[in-house]
């Protein structure tokens, strides 16, 4: 039997979403199905911020981004978008911020209930995001999630360790990973790849991120080292002796972020003759005007939609090789 796109959207909403959500309209396959332009852009967004946080916190985007999709019915509900709390989360007792009261739905005994639910409050897409990690890394039960590059085994793992009452919870999260390609974000890569995230390690006896940027033939100036500070999770980058150790001590172990890292496009099907029908069955945004800033970030030069121009990029999906534009 044929599932619809909102039965399929149905299907995967969490027991542990707050109410009062509006259902996005998902559009045609994917793979499974296809997305929305809004919701192209709530991927994007999650999945740059996890794959940014990922040297900080080890905590694998793809699991991450499927968690913030299905948690928050797509950034719709009203606890993301009033609250900026995308993932769900409660306030446990030792939590001191901002809480609001909502109603919930659990599952408990098999049963379907509803409940209030007090869940952390921030004021910004920031704030969120980084209130998922503190979250997430301040129970020692999640500490297994710590560096694991499976995605299966890390959506296992959440719902066990008891991040949600669904009972499907799991299998929900991998859907949506495979569904839509979310481990492109993963460094490890897996559906897609990201190529060159970290700049190579510096030698340990550099005590001067400026030199030690110089020696790997990296831009040392100050508006680099900016855009770099910002890539690794350092606002307000001016410059002074912490924010630069901080940078430097990434650097020496290999985890500095890459400002310009290429992210790819998962690989899709080598059936697919058609560029359209292969972006689309990655999740991937297939219109004319995307399609056109695929092709400049892959040095395809006044991109018209030629046969050529078409087989070129179609060349690069199916090879993991074709660079997604900023």
């Amino acid at each position: 039997m044929k599932k619809t796109a909102a039965a399929f959207l149905a299907s995967l909403m969490c027991m542990g979403c707050v109410t009062a959500v509006s259902s996005p309209s998902l559009v045609k396959p994917v793979s499974a199905y296809a997305i929305t332009q809004s919701q192209q852009d709530f991927i994007d967004n999650l999945g740059n911020a996890a794959q940014k946080n990922y040297s900080k916190y080890k905590i694998l985007p793809s699991m991450t981004v499927a968690q913030a999709i299905l948690e928050s019915s797509w950034g719709k509900s009203t606890l993301s978008k009033k609250y900026y709390n995308f993932f769900g989360m409660k306030a446990g007792s030792n939590y001191k911020g901002e809480t609001v009261t909502l109603k919930t739905t659990e599952e408990i005994n098999g049963k379907i209930v509803t409940v209030n639910g007090t869940f952390r409050v921030y004021h910004s897409f920031n704030q969120g995001i980084e209130g998922y990690y503190q979250f997430i890394t301040g129970y020692s039960r999640y500490s297994n999630l710590i560096g694991e590059t499976d995605y299966k085994a890390a959506c296992r793992k959440i719902r066990e360790d008891g991040w949600a009452t669904d009972s499907k919870y799991t299998t929900k999260l991998i859907n949506l990973i495979e569904t839509y390609g979310l481990t492109r974000f993963d460094p490890q890569g897996g559906g897609g790849s990201v190529t060159g995230i970290y700049f190579k390690a510096c030698s340990s006896s550099y005590n001067s991120i400026v030199d030690a940027l110089n020696s790997i033939g990296v831009d040392s100036s100050f508006a680099y080292r900016k855009r770099i500070a910002e890539a690794n999770g350092i606002t307000n980058y001016t410059g002074t002796a912490a924010q630069n150790t901080k940078l430097l001590n990434l650097l020496k172990q290999g985890k500095l972020i890459n400002p310009d890292a290429k992210t790819y496009f998962p690989p899709c099907s080598k059936s697919y003759s058609s560029i359209v029908d292969a972006l689309n069955s990655i999740g991937a945004d297939s219109s004319y005007s995307y399609r056109k800033k695929i092709a400049a970030a892959n040095n395809i030069s006044n991109y018209s939609g030629t046969a050529a121009q078409n087989t070129q990029m179609l060349n690069l999906l199916k090879a993991g090789q074709l660079v997604k534009p900023n």
